[in-house]
């Protein structure tokens, strides 16, 4: 605003003007409000402050109460989530070190040793259906039933009913499911069998299943072939006879 006197620009806060020392009572109402509204304002601060003072213990406990909360959270995530990452870390090592794991594999599959191949596959998180391990894809579901039919038919077989892992009935339909699984794959698959890399090897897995039905079960190769062909209360009434050995 301009001062009436001498016509310079002033404040609206001012009570004097600064140019001429005229007494500026055109701002007194402007200024009587302002001073109002500083006073309210400080008050509100004081009572704020005093608030904020007497529920500084609460207001502490709050924050180590969310801290607290978001810590546990934390661990809880953590703990259901670790074998996902040790899974994650197993399987990015096996990417990173894949010249050295395959030779590891080749060395199991040259003895023979489909369990260790197994073993080692699962031990490492090895994603097969993936490179650069897709090639061992059939290998390793044929694998997996191979070792299904030695686990199943070793530990129910030979230690006859004192084995008693679930009981026996259970075990004599563990025992049909194993076989015919890994022998439903492997015709399923024949034609892929042939153009595998590793069909050599899948048809060894083959020949020792053989085997494993002929000194357990007292299979031969035509007796297989019949039972195989025989419904599931057949197979079962077989293999009920072998294990409980009735």
């Amino acid at each position: 605003m301009k001062c009436f006197s001498c016509g310079a620009e002033i404040g609206l806060t001012v009570d004097k003007c600064p140019f001429c020392g005229r007494d500026v009572t055109e701002t007194a109402a402007y200024r009587a409000d302002l001073e109002s509204y500083g006073n309210r304002n400080e008050k509100a601060k004081r009572g704020l402050a005093k608030a904020l003072e007497g529920n500084i213990p609460l207001i502490i406990s709050a924050v180590v109460m969310v801290i607290l909360v978001i810590g546990i959270c934390i661990a809880s995530y953590v703990k259901e989530n670790a074998y996902s990452f040790r899974s994650d870390a197993k399987r990015n090592e096996s990417v990173r070190r894949y010249d050295a794991y395959s030779k590891m594999i080749d060395d199991y599959l040259e003895r023979g040793d489909y369990t260790g191949f197994a073993a080692f596959m699962e031990y490492h998180n090895i994603a097969e259906w993936e490179a650069p391990y897709d090639d061992l894809d059939l290998l390793w579901e044929m694998a997996q039933d191979y070792n299904s039919i030695v686990s199943e038919i070793e530990s129910s077989v030979m230690f006859g009913p004192e084995a008693d892992r679930y009981n026996p009935e259970s075990d004599v339909i563990d025992c049909r499911m194993a076989i015919r699984e890994f022998y439903y794959d492997y015709d399923d698959n024949e034609s892929e069998i042939k153009a595998d890399k590793y069909a050599e090897y899948i048809h060894d897995m083959k020949a020792k299943a053989d085997i494993v039905l002929k000194v357990y079960l007292g299979l031969d190769d035509s007796e297989r072939e019949a039972y195989l062909a025989s419904s599931d209360i057949e197979q079962e009434a077989y293999l009920e006879g072998v294990i409980v050995n009735e």
